[in-house]
């Protein structure tokens, strides 16, 4: 950890705690108006994801986590927003960047409207003690960020998680030895060992480029024929979802303006895994050692090859980190009386 970014973690939990512990409605008072908020009923909409990317100052990304932990999120979910995690960006197959690192960011909305209405928070929660300690976490993580890239927008729901029942095949088979050899196509039946116990699981950030209007077969693809397999074979699905480029509101200005390709489509796919090894397990041509070779497998197999011809061009970033748990998060009212005069 940097000298730069202890510091900073350092400075951040002092004045969190100040504004926590003293921070009452005469205090607010003094800074600005009070300005508290009635809500109507919870608006309807299809849900909306937002994507961002961090550079950060080297060493910092555990502190910059903490940040948003302990002054930003509970702000924000508490006007609606659902974060789904924080994480690192890894290099378990190569060097990485030096002088800086890396982050991603999800977060989930209600709809476009919501987000961007999230970019005004103090008109959805009011500037009580919550509002006052994302503003100044908010300045304390701009501290640590060299860069952000970003806002992607992306469309689409987290992914179903399961159960799925996939009931044995009703057939014998007899133990045979190294030296036997095996037909390359005769069954694969397999027992699991005991799970391997990791410190630090891996997420896969997958991006897609994919044939054009394709998404919705591509999705389907993973839901009823990949992620079923997958997931057996000890993989979480998080979600997979397609780029958006919303219309931006008359005066919204460029906050993420994005212009849509006439050639293909984009897509991300996000799934956790127990660790690098445990990936690495997985893959494709080497599945059947960990999964067996079962219908469900043959499945997988062709679901995987016919959504490989909708691709274009798919790339995969390495994650470290875990879901954000989305606790409870308990705001107490102020202690105030108002009176409608607008």
């Amino acid at each position: 950890m940097s000298a730069r970014s202890s510091q900073a973690r350092g400075r951040f939990v002092a004045a969190v705690a100040f504004l926590l512990q003293t921070l009452s409605p005469t205090l607010i008072a003094a800074q600005e108006p009070p300005t508290p908020v009635r809500h109507d009923v919870a608006r309807a909409g299809n849900e909306f994801l937002v994507l961002r990317h961090q550079k950060l100052v080297e060493g910092s990304h555990e502190d910059f986590e903490e940040i948003s932990r302990r002054g930003v999120w509970p702000f924000f979910e508490g006007i609606g927003t659902r974060v789904v995690g924080q994480w690192k960006i890894v290099h378990p197959e190569g060097d990485g960047p030096t002088g800086y690192e890396e982050g991603f960011r999800l977060a989930r909305y209600r709809s476009y409207n919501h987000w961007a209405h999230t970019r005004r928070g103090i008109e959805l929660a009011g500037n009580g003690g919550d509002f006052d300690a994302n503003r100044l976490a908010l300045q304390q993580r701009g501290e640590l960020r060299l860069d952000s890239d970003g806002p992607i927008f992306l469309e689409g729901s987290m992914a179903p998680g399961g159960p799925y029942y996939h009931p044995g095949l009703d057939e014998t088979y007899e133990l045979v030895g190294s030296e036997t050899e095996l037909d390359p196509d005769s069954p694969k039946p397999v027992r699991r060992g005991a799970a391997v116990n990791s410190e630090q699981e891996l997420l896969t950030l997958r991006r897609f480029r994919i044939v054009k209007g394709t998404f919705e077969e591509f999705n389907r693809l993973s839901r009823e024929g990949v992620w079923p397999y997958f997931e057996k074979m000890g993989a979480r699905i998080v979600g997979q979802w397609k780029v958006v480029h919303p219309e931006l509101p008359v005066g919204a200005g460029q906050i993420g303006q994005t212009t849509e390709s006439t050639d293909y489509d984009e897509a991300y796919m996000l799934v956790r895994y127990a660790s690098h090894p445990h990936w690495k397990a997985t893959r494709p041509s080497v599945m059947d050692a960990l999964g067996g070779n079962g219908p469900d497998y043959d499945l997988c197999r062709e679901s995987l090859r016919r959504r490989a011809e909708l691709t274009l061009e798919t790339s995969v970033r390495f994650l470290a980190g875990e879901l954000y748990n989305s606790p409870p998060v308990y705001l107490p009212a102020l202690e105030e009386r108002y009176l409608l005069v607008d």
